[in-house]
């Protein structure tokens, strides 16, 4: 296992039980609610030294939910955001996994799945991990 598949591992374990579905790289629309995704969206690289170089990897968390109508689907949607913050923000190193995880940018939209209305967000995080200079699969 790859320390980006260890990341990617520690953050679907942090927030698994806040929706009836969670999918690392989901394929397709969710298929139950509150759903989340987890999306890999790279990395950058912060800084090389002899033995090791920092990264800075972007991951997406994309939630859904749906309701008939009024403002209760876009409560929902800001109690999932929150809570997703809040879980993966309870600890910066994720288990010591990482060296840091901040949040990031927001975006909101209305998800034009079916008849249903459907709300989701994209939120981006920023993780700061090192690999070895040598193998990037492997931590520092």
């Amino acid at each position: 296992m790859t320390v980006r598949d260890q990341i990617l591992a520690a953050i679907e374990a942090a927030i698994v039980d806040l929706a009836v579905e969670v999918e690392v790289e989901p394929a397709g629309d969710p298929s139950a609610f509150p759903a989340l995704g987890i999306t890999d969206a790279g990395h950058a690289v912060l800084e090389r030294e002899v033995s090791l170089t920092r990264r800075a990897m972007t991951v997406t968390i994309d939630g859904f939910v749906d309701g008939a109508g009024g403002k209760a689907p876009t409560l929902a949607r800001n109690a999932l955001l929150a809570s997703v913050v809040a879980a993966l923000m309870a600890d910066e190193t994720l288990g010591g996994t990482v060296e840091l995880i901040e949040d990031g940018d927001l975006r909101l939209f209305t998800a034009a799945l079916s008849s249903v209305r459907r709300l989701g967000f994209a939120q981006d995080f920023e993780i700061q991990f090192s690999t070895s200079r040598a193998d990037p699969a492997l931590p520092a």
